[in-house]
């Protein structure tokens, strides 16, 4: 089995994705990282419904001289539209784990998320990643972990979600999102923290602006190899960094995508909300349909994730990572799509100067790519048309978007497939056990029959010899 785990002085990354066969046993490790809380744990997740964690955070409330803190998303139910789906449920499940008197709801109006995953424990050591603490994040999803032991990080992170918790939070963060807007990042630039060989700079938003773009862009335009893996790629600005290695088929670069995430992506962009917002920030709007800079959909460098769309009442399985990993040595992940929706979020993001992490990260890239490669699962899932339909005209564009619908038609048809075949199994098995049944009662049936004919005869023949003479009958008399 690949490695589900790194290790280094003061840094543990896990690797999850159960379609891939990695089981870091993400549930159990954070399970242990609660209960070995000496005195403070603060806790900031988008999605808090897993029964394990809920019970180990109940647990540790009710222990003497701990203090629990914390922060979740309270915008309810969201279904795509450039940011992670999720199902309502996170406030009820604090609730029925009496809980509720120690969370924060963030955001309970207004289109923007408390996006952030991570746990901050004893100011010492940061719990962060891309997976929400749900059964579908810690054991059905593509996702990626971190155990940092680092005071001055956990500070910072400490800083982080007290102002998430703040009451003038909501007020401050639609502040800093109207300054970042025109004039890029509010705060100066994140200090970076050295752990065990590798030099860590995490990065916050809205806070940061554009600071977060700017880093990624910055080591984008300037690589020599790249690897992806992406629930969605939907900034302008990164796309466009991004485009150069369309043509440039020499260019060592690779992706994994989910494929319903870049659906929303695409949905977001023929709304007609991406072209107000970029006159606002001074970004090149796309229509969705047609736009060159989603050539990476097309493009046999890049694989679609066999996860399913966004559905309410069952745990997702999405390709859930948001990893770039650059020139073996830079890695960034956390909670941070990469959309320009994730401005305006409360969000987190590590840049990680390390070449041992960054050669794990590649390990496990190669084991997902190489798990989605096979004919079902690599074919990109768009709505929209290739680059070169786009530059052969409309009618070129209209033929490449139906064939992004057929995809998307023929995706859906083997999920819902994959769904009915537990129940088609039932079927066939109710079918033979009935049949069984049937072919044992017509058994017996056919037994009854044949005494029944033998009987018959016998009768038959012991009449005719009473009447022929050649046997006589004795008959006894019956004393009462």
């Amino acid at each position: 089995m690949p490695n589900t785990t790194f290790r280094s002085p003061g840094l543990i990354a896990y690797f999850q994705s159960k379609r891939a066969g990695l089981d870091a046993q993400l549930a159990a490790h954070v399970v242990d990282f609660i209960a070995a809380t000496e005195t403070t744990l603060d806790c900031a997740i988008y999605d808090l419904r897993h029964p394990e964690i809920l019970t180990a955070l109940a647990q540790l409330a009710h222990r003497p001289h701990v203090r629990l803190r914390i922060a979740y998303d309270a915008s309810g139910e969201r279904n795509g539209a450039e940011g992670d789906p999720k199902p309502a449920g996170s406030a009820l499940a604090l609730s029925q784990a009496g809980l509720a008197g120690l969370a924060t709801g963030v955001h309970e109006q207004g289109r923007h998320l408390m996006h952030d995953k991570f746990l901050v424990r004893d100011g010492r050591d940061v719990w962060v990643g891309s997976a929400n603490l749900t059964v579908g994040g810690l054991e059905l999803q593509d996702n990626n972990c971190l155990e940092i032991t680092s005071p001055a990080l956990a500070a910072t992170y400490t800083a982080t979600f007290e102002e998430l918790t703040s009451p003038r939070h909501e007020r401050a963060h639609e502040a800093v999102r109207r300054h970042s807007a025109h004039s890029g990042s509010l705060i100066a630039p994140p200090t970076a923290v050295d752990v065990g060989g590798a030099r860590i700079t995490p990065y916050f938003a809205p806070a940061a602006g554009e600071g977060i773009e700017d880093a990624l862009v910055a080591a984008l335009r300037h690589a020599r190899r790249i690897r992806i893996l992406a629930f969605l790629i939907g900034d302008p600005g990164i796309m466009e960094a991004l485009q150069p290695y369309a043509d440039d088929r020499a260019f060592d670069i690779r992706g994994v995508y989910d494929p319903h995430g870049m659906q929303d992506v695409t949905r977001a962009g023929r709304g007609g909300g991406r072209e107000a917002h970029a006159g606002r920030t001074g970004k090149g709007a796309y229509s969705g349909q047609g736009d060159a800079r989603f050539w990476f959909l097309h493009d046999p460098r890049f694989v679609a994730a066999p996860s399913h769309g966004f559905a309410p009442g069952r745990e997702q399985d999405f390709m859930h990572n948001k990893v770039i990993i650059v020139d073996d040595r830079l890695v960034f992940t956390g909670s941070y799509n990469f959309s320009e929706n994730a401005e305006a979020n409360d969000e987190t993001m590590l840049a990680i100067e390390s070449p041992a992490l960054a050669a794990t990260y590649t390990a496990y890239f190669d084991t997902l790519a190489a798990a989605y490669a096979h004919p079902g699962a690599r074919e990109p899932v768009a709505a929209f048309a290739t680059a070169s339909a786009v530059a052969g005209g409309a009618q070129g564009a209209i033929g490449g978007a139906a064939q992004g619908d057929d995809l998307i038609a023929r995706l859906r048809q083997q999920h819902a497939e994959e769904d009915r075949a537990p129940a088609r199994a039932a079927g066939r098995r109710a079918a033979r056990a009935a049949s069984r049944e049937k072919s044992s009662l017509d058994g017996v049936i056919t037994l009854v029959v044949a005494l029944m004919v033998l009987t018959a005869l016998a009768l038959i023949a012991f009449a005719a010899l009473t009447l022929s003479g050649t046997l006589s009958v004795t008959v006894l008399p019956f004393h009462f």
